[in-house]
């Protein structure tokens, strides 16, 4: 199987680049600093690489109520933090170091979790803003370099992800062109390039149904996954991705057992990451002091100062049946769900500026119908789609349980923290449950029309809601 395009990926490769890179571009310019979540803290990460600093690690800070506590972070000028900071801080309700360090001298600044993400995705981030300091640029402007350089790398890879796929492309490019997904990549966060990583590694796999494992599609769509679940280990799940086309006599086939060995160097580096950071660089999200919630089985009173992972864990053990309970009603409840399903479709700023309901209502069919249109241009593989869908699911579950584990109050009974753009990143993996039929080129050309509709949509009314909006 050879790389070269053919032309239906030349056509939905210019589709992306005409509809969904210059609605990213827009983005880029008229969304502010800081205003994609958790922008600030992905900023900081990508100036700390800059200057070295691979990952965060540990100082001790006094906070605004007063309590000093352990936090992971970067030691970078504040200044950074200044620019990056959309909202005035509230200190009343979240509790802030005290006081913050001033700007002009390098200084500690606190990131929690994401001071222990690898830090792989930001590096085109950080080469943007190094190309824009080594220019003179003023820091807004470098800034602007460092958001420009993330979507290159997203453009590239999304481009890539079209050109090498020999299936599937109606349900990538809906991935990648969601308004969700060209928000990320128009910023520091690094959640976009992680979902075009797996809508490349999922391209590269469509390319190749009887080739063993020393294929070089399934070494590069194995090194993504790797670099996906260093960053993340919760999403390790997606290595099943690797083992696909199952073949008939599963566990006598050594076809099968060289994918296993490949997927599980896949995901070994990401465990080993893992569990160094929370050895040397994890530390607990602090909170205003407040009551361990009903969950808690301990003596009473149980004043606690932040997340507690220990503490939540132990909540776990002894009601082994809150592992299932707890992320099911995250995930499947009918409002949770509804929630995460229009976070995956697209909501700005701080998860609290919504985009128009057309768009909701356009990417809601618009999504089901291209997954619908794929599925009927090929020939569904029943193994394959039980194993990817229940990777896919594993996955959710792992995500949703760490977001209990590392960010969710100790004792409450719910989970709090998960958002739809987490579950972006499986929907990819989907595509390799469909094998290829010939006869299904007029489904194709109909998934093209619709995935360009409303690509062309978006680009009219998502640059008009951003502009009100901001």
């Amino acid at each position: 199987m050879t790389g070269r395009i053919d032309r239906a990926g030349a056509l939905w490769c210019a589709a992306f680049a005409a509809l969904g890179l210059p609605l990213c571009l827009l983005l880029a310019l008229l969304v502010p600093l800081g205003e994609v979540a958790d922008e600030s803290a992905h900023l900081l990460r990508a100036v700390a690489l800059l200057d070295g600093q691979v990952v965060g690690h540990r100082e001790t800070v006094t906070y605004s109520d007063g309590v000093s506590r352990p936090a992971a972070g970067v030691t970078v000028d504040p200044a950074w933090e200044v620019l990056s900071r959309s909202r005035p801080l509230t200190p009343d309700t979240v509790p802030e170091p005290a006081p913050m360090p001033a700007p002009g001298a390098p200084a500690f600044l606190p990131l929690y979790t994401i001071g222990t993400y690898f830090p792989a995705f930001y590096v085109p981030a950080a080469l943007g803003i190094g190309a824009g300091q080594a220019l003179g640029l003023t820091p807004a402007r470098t800034a602007l370099l460092g958001r420009l350089a993330t979507l290159a790398a997203y453009g590239a890879l999304g481009l890539a992800a079209l050109a090498l796929a020999r299936r599937g492309r109606a349900l990538l490019f809906g991935v990648l062109v969601v308004p969700m997904s060209l928000s990320l990549a128009a910023s520091f966060n690094q959640d976009g390039l992680i979902i075009a990583a797996c809508a490349l590694a999922a391209a590269l796999l469509t390319g190749e149904e009887t080739a063993d494992t020393a294929s070089w599609r399934r070494r590069l769509a194995a090194l993504l996954i790797a670099l996906v679940v260093l960053v993340k280990p919760p999403y390790a799940p997606i290595a099943a991705m690797l083992l696909v086309p199952l073949p008939p006599r599963i566990w006598a086939s050594p076809v099968v057992w060289r994918r296993v060995g490949l997927a599980v160097l896949a995901v070994l580096p990401g465990v080993v990451w893992i569990l160094f950071t929370t050895a040397h660089v994890a530390t607990p999200v602090p909170r205003l002091a407040y009551e361990a919630g009903p969950l808690w089985a301990g003596p009473r009173p149980a004043p606690f100062l932040g997340t507690d992972p220990l503490a939540q864990a132990r909540i776990l053990l002894d009601r082994p049946d809150l592992i299932v309970t707890l992320p099911a009603q995250c995930l499947f409840a009918a409002k949770r769900a509804l929630t995460l399903a229009t976070g995956a479709i697209g909501i700005f700023g701080w998860l609290d500026r919504r985009l128009p309901a057309v768009v909701y209502a356009a990417w809601g069919t618009g999504l089901v119908g291209l997954a619908v249109l794929c599925g009927r241009s090929g020939r569904l593989r029943g193994r394959d789609l039980a194993l990817l869908g229940g990777a896919a699911l594993l996955t959710a579950w792992l995500v949703v349980l760490s977001q209990y584990l590392s960010w969710t109050s100790v004792g409450e009974p719910r989970i709090e923290g998960p958002q739809g753009r987490y579950l972006l990143p499986l929907i990819p993996m989907l595509v390799l449950a469909v094998a290829p039929r010939p006869a299904g080129a007029s489904g194709l050309r109909w998934a093209l029309v619709l995935g360009t509709a409303v690509a062309a949509l978006d680009l009219v009314v998502v640059p008009l809601a951003a502009a009100r909006m901001f």
